[in-house]
């Protein structure tokens, strides 16, 4: 079941920093996000790395003072944009905090109990494939794989996307 508070999040994610091109960055996103807690704004940095055997993860570093999403750069590229965006939903939904445990994708699996990976994979969904863009492609194109390629998400993806949209 869709959230509305990822929903919210995503909206406000999107509108603060995003310039309507496709596909959706969200190296980019990352870059012009600030998270407020208290008195201090702190950072996000994606970092790609090549030395690690899961998808990704969202961590705090304390010391730093800034928030890490890290990346598997050996995956095939869709599944680093949606991990990138799923571990950036981390941050923005508040999962991720000093003392807590990184937030760790380690592996495909669609499904979760978990709320917060259920609601982090709802957000990466929402920001990669914006509604009102994908309601408008699905009028000009109605073919799962080149909407896929439009939105440069992997095609099960976009069927996902379509599915919860009602387009399926």
């Amino acid at each position: 079941m869709a959230s509305a508070n990822v929903t919210k999040k995503v909206r406000q994610v999107l509108d603060l920093t995003w310039d309507d091109e496709l596909p959706v960055e969200p190296v980019a996103i990352a870059r012009y996000l600030l998270i407020t807690k208290g008195d201090e704004k702190r950072n996000i940095s994606m970092v790609g790395r090549d030395d690690i055997t899961f998808s990704g993860q969202a961590r705090y570093d304390q010391e730093k003072k800034r928030y890490y999403c890290e990346y598997n750069v050996n995956e095939p590229s869709y599944r680093q944009r949606f991990t990138q965006a799923h571990e950036l939903g981390h941050v923005v939904l508040g999962h991720v905090r000093n003392g807590v445990s990184p937030k760790r994708d380690t592996s495909f699996a669609v499904r979760s109990d978990d709320q917060d990976e259920i609601d982090a994979n709802q957000f990466a969904a929402e920001l990669l494939m914006p509604e009102d863009y994908v309601r408008t492609a699905v009028k000009r194109e109605f073919n799962v794989n080149k909407l896929a390629s439009l939105f440069d998400v992997s095609t099960a993806a976009m069927h996902y996307r379509l599915k919860n949209l009602g387009l399926l």
